[in-house]
């Protein structure tokens, strides 16, 4: 695998997987960003099994297809701290990472793409789409109440409902509610009541912006949210809501 990327480009991705990655990571790949080539496009994405972001970006040029994971610490820290201006990242024979930015050279060793678990993949079969900015205002509008009480894990998201033509989120921590509904511009033919724990919430509500939809994907476990160049996965919390 061989790229050519700004720095500016490279960061921006960084910045938005890295706080998925989570310090107590149980097994060595989920401390690790998975990158892929292909055609024209760079593919990132990191886990913890919980929460998945994956993204596209358009680097400088493609010289070679391929994939590889590295140490997101590491890479985060090393692309930080490189001169503005144009990144190569090539990868050798064993898994060896090379970065190179004018004067500057660094190794590392990453792990196959192999290792790497697959986000899952939803049918858009029951979705919806609504506007960035209409999402993330009810998401701030109702998160502030979710309960941090591991023992109440049911209470640790918020309740999505989806009826007919209205959107619910609902959120409590046992002594405050917080609730927002909005209509939507059709109606759906499905219903559906599901728990996002606030993990996805707090990832949503960073990357979320003020132009453009949300695609909103329920699977029977997951739900994804599509916007952008980006696509964040989620499990759900089993159990009734409030």
């Amino acid at each position: 695998m061989k790229l050519k990327t700004l720095k500016g480009s490279l960061l921006k991705a960084i910045q938005t997987l890295q706080s998925v990655i989570s310090t107590k990571a149980t097994l060595p790949v989920l401390s690790n960003f998975l990158i892929e080539t292909q055609k024209s496009r760079v593919h990132m994405t990191a886990t913890d099994l919980d929460v998945g972001i994956s993204l596209n970006f358009s680097p400088l040029g493609v010289n070679e297809e391929g994939s590889i994971t590295v140490p997101a610490k590491k890479f985060s820290d090393i692309i930080r701290d490189l001169p503005e201006g144009e990144i190569d990242v090539t990868v050798r024979k064993n898994n060896s990472v090379s970065i190179e930015s004018q004067r500057c050279f660094f190794r590392l060793m990453g792990l196959p793409k192999e290792e790497f678990p697959k986000l899952p993949k939803l049918h858009e079969k029951e979705s919806v789409t609504l506007n960035q900015r209409l999402l993330k205002n009810m998401l701030n509008l109702t998160s502030f109440a979710v309960s941090h009480d591991e023992t109440r894990y049911i209470l640790n998201g918020v309740l999505f409902v989806v009826k007919g033509k209205d959107i619910r989120f609902v959120a409590t921590d046992g002594r405050r509610l917080a609730l927002i509904e909005k209509e939507m511009e059709s109606p759906q033919e499905f219903k559906k009541e599901l728990i996002v724990p606030i993990k996805a919430i707090q990832e949503l509500t960073r990357n979320l912006g003020d132009e453009g939809t949300v695609k909103l994907v329920f699977g029977e476990n997951q739900i994804s949210f599509q916007f952008d160049d980006t696509i964040i996965v989620s499990r759900l919390i089993e159990g009734q809501g409030v």
